[in-house]
C-alpha cells in the first residue's frame, strides 16, 4: 500500500477543501485543519498515486488563480 499525506499551509484552505470535496473517493481526498489543506492518496498502483496527486496540484493552481482574480476585483 502506498499512502501521501501532503499538507499545505495556504489562505483559504478551508473553501479550497470544499471545492475539491466533490471529487473525494474512498482512497483519495482532502481536508483542512487550521489553515492547512491536507491531500491524501492511498493505493496500490504507483501510477494511480502519480495521477491523483497531479489531478490535485493542476486543481489546486487553477482554484489559486480564480481566487487571485476575485481579490483583484475585491469580490
Amino acid at each position: 500500500m502506498l499512502l501521501a499525506r501532503i499538507k499545505i499551509k495556504m489562505e483559504h484552505a478551508d473553501l479550497i477543501h470544499k471545492s475539491l470535496k466533490p471529487d473525494d473517493m474512498k482512497w483519495c481526498y482532502t481536508y483542512s485543519k487550521n489553515g492547512y489543506l491536507y491531500i491524501e492518496v492511498k493505493t496500490e498502483k504507483m501510477g494511480a498515486m502519480i495521477n491523483a496527486l497531479e489531478d490535485y496540484f493542476i486543481n489546486l493552481k487553477a482554484l489559486q488563480s480564480v481566487i487571485n482574480f476575485l481579490k483583484e476585483i475585491k469580490l
